[in-house]
């Protein structure tokens, strides 16, 4: 008994001494993996080497730019540095650098590496010290849409500008965005037919009691546009700047600044063609989105998502050599007031430094909202019955966290309608992401039951509130192959590979609507009669029990398999209050009074989008009025 016990620990230590051995056995080479990220699988090729990684590269993902950018790079020179997997994640993108670690680990095991021999700790940098002052003509807080808008504009001036952006990137917000900019343009939706629901729509808001004297002088002038409209036998889509902002203005339960929202419709068409000079490429065609309430959304042609503009705004300062510094990884603390006027910035380092920012003629506060902080949407909500905690999701990304908003309050500045948080509906049900869908966003919805339950072209308001009556508070977007938005790569509009979508359960596809409804979990004979129904309505334009206007050719059922269903839940979009801004983008205190050399622009502020922001509205709105504040700051 002693000896087959003593024999049976000498073949376990012999065995346990051959497998640890794994490093001796490795085998030398490329090996490839893959690992789910945020948005899709994300594919690493590593090189091994004398039991050691000598290269790690990322072939392949749906990871989104420019937020993922710097851990594509940074994890995988890491890894190889420290011959470690437990390097530091990127805030900011901890799902992204999660999933580069754990591919290159199952690449290790293929190379018959063990992955726990890679696994010491590596330190964080060390901590600086000290304090940098810098002084620049204008200083702006926030590196997205607003901010660099503000920047080339003011850098345009002749102004020398600093931008301070606390995350690893500069896009904020704007560069996850859907990327759409609403803008009267009749050019791009001459393809939209003037219905007569359509119609009605329109009159329906000029036949309106003016509120106002401005509201008065927009009724009328629409209505003599209108006039000429119908003297040119107008058939395409009716639109305007006037026409844009009385919608918009209403479609905010008239809550907003109507000079603030006219001096944004004004000015959108303008910024559009400027963006056009500086290379961003529009789509022909424009569209009706989720909760644009009127097909006047453009968006890029060249670019996935709102990204386009970011990089538009770098790639002009970079060609024209504009005296605009950028400082990454940086958060402004405070702001600096002397004698009743703010002359700069206190920022801090994510390394330890300091800076002190000295601005000779304004700074710019564009940090966006606080959609991604629950403690202040829970706080100031006044729409959801304080229920947007941690178990709402938001399309934010991590650093939209009210900053700014905060340290203007501290300087005396207003705050108005800050209540006013929006849900947007059509969101990743998992995520909270709005890059997941197939379909346009204004196509057909039906609940688990396969019915519909709210007009698709309504405020988002309204369809927020429908969804989270239905059954998990969850909906699906449902369409054909002529009406998807898959490009030829086999990715959707926001770059994201329809067969990652397929995977994580996000999107289904079926060859038959019977199909699609087993595998989604829809109601297939309940289903099969909304299609059929919405087919009907498609030809005559008549009865639709919800209300809707229209059925453009996105949006029809009518079209050849594969057919589609993505499934969708609100998340937190928008906060529609913030700072209190005059038209020149003036920051004003509780007293209405402009409080000298502050600015801002975007999601910061509020007052103009009143209790619902109308969809495809946000670029424009950080854009133009960042262009505005770029150009006050500057004087």
């Amino acid at each position: 008994m002693t000896k087959k016990l003593t024999s049976i620990c000498l073949l376990s230590s012999i065995l346990l001494c051959f497998f640890s051995a794994g490093s001796a056995l490795a085998k030398d080479g490329t090996f490839v993996a893959s690992e789910m990220g945020r948005n899709g699988e994300v594919n690493v090729e590593v090189t091994v080497k004398d039991n050691k990684i000598a290269d790690v590269k990322v072939l392949d993902w749906s990871e989104t730019h420019p937020v993922a950018d710097l851990p594509k790079d940074a994890i995988p020179k890491e890894i190889v540095n420290n011959q470690s997997l437990n390097v530091n994640n990127i805030s900011g993108a901890t799902l992204t650098s999660f999933a580069i670690k754990n591919a290159v680990k199952k690449a290790l095991v293929k190379a018959d590496l063990n992955p726990a021999d890679f696994n010491k700790k590596v330190p964080l940098p060390p901590k600086l010290t000290g304090t940098v002052n810098e002084t620049a003509q204008v200083v702006i807080v926030g590196a997205g849409g607003a901010g660099l808008s503000a920047a080339v504009s003011a850098a345009e001036k002749g102004a020398s500008v600093i931008v301070v952006e606390k995350s690893h990137y500069a896009g904020g917000n704007t560069s996850v965005a859907g990327g759409n900019f609403n803008a009267a343009d009749l050019q791009r939706s001459a393809k939209f037919e003037m219905t007569a629901p359509r119609r009605k729509i329109v009159e329906t808001i000029l036949s309106e009691k003016p509120k106002n004297a401005l509201h008065a002088q927009l009724i009328d002038t629409v209505k003599a546009q209108l006039r000429d409209y119908d003297a040119n036998n107008g058939k395409n889509l009716f639109d305007s700047p006037e026409f844009h902002a009385l919608q918009t203005w209403k479609g905010g339960d008239y809550q907003g600044d109507l000079e603030l929202v006219y001096n944004l419709t004004k000015q959108a068409p303008v910024l559009e063609k400027d963006l056009e000079k500086m290379g961003f490429v529009w789509r022909k065609n424009s569209e009706q989105v989720m909760g644009s309430l009127w097909p006047r959304a453009n968006r890029s042609a060249n670019y996935a998502s709102g990204v386009g503009f970011i990089d538009t705004f770098l790639n002009e300062i970079e060609k024209r050599k504009l005296p605009v510094k950028i400082l990454l990884n940086t958060k402004a603390q405070d702001l600096i007031i002397k004698d009743g006027r703010v002359v700069g910035v206190e920022c801090l380092n994510s390394n330890g430094q300091k800076y002190i920012l000295t601005a000779t003629k304004g700074v710019i506060l564009a940090s966006g909202g606080f959609g991604a902080n629950v403690k202040m949407r829970v706080h100031y909500d006044t729409i959801w019955d304080k229920k947007l905690g941690d178990n709402v999701n938001t399309t934010n990304v991590p650093s939209i966290q009210g900053d700014g908003i905060v340290m203007a309050e501290k300087a005396g500045a207003k705050l108005v309608q800050m209540g006013n948080i929006q849900l947007l509906p059509t969101t990743d049900a998992y995520t909270g992401s709005s890059n997941s869908k197939v379909n346009i966003s204004t196509s057909v919805f039906v609940n688990k039951d396969g019915k519909r339950f709210v007009n698709e072209t309504g405020r988002r308001d309204t369809i927020s509130k429908a969804t989270l009556k239905q059954r998990d508070k969850q909906f699906f977007i449902i369409g054909t192959s002529e009406a998807s938005q898959i490009d030829k790569n086999g990715r959707n509009k926001y770059g994201v590979k329809l067969e990652d979508l397929v995977k994580q359960k996000k999107a289904f596809v079926g060859q038959t609507w019977d199909e699609l409804a087993q595998k989604a979990g829809i109601n297939a004979e309940n289903l099969k009669q909304t299609v059929k129904e919405w087919n009907e309505f498609c030809k005559t334009l008549k009865g639709d029990p919800f209300g809707r206007p229209s059925c453009d050719p996105e949006v029809r059922l009518d079209g050849h398999a594969p057919y589609y269903a993505t499934i969708m839940a609100p998340s937190v979009h928008h906060t529609m209050g913030g700072v209190l801004i005059n038209p020149r983008a003036q920051v004003l205190d509780v007293h209405g009074k402009v409080i000298p050399g502050l600015y801002a622009a975007g999601e910061v502020t509020g007052g103009i989008h009143g209790a619902n922001r109308v969809g495809g509205n946000a670029v424009p709105d950080a854009l133009v009025y960042g262009r505005i504040a770029g150009q006050e700051a500057a004087k």
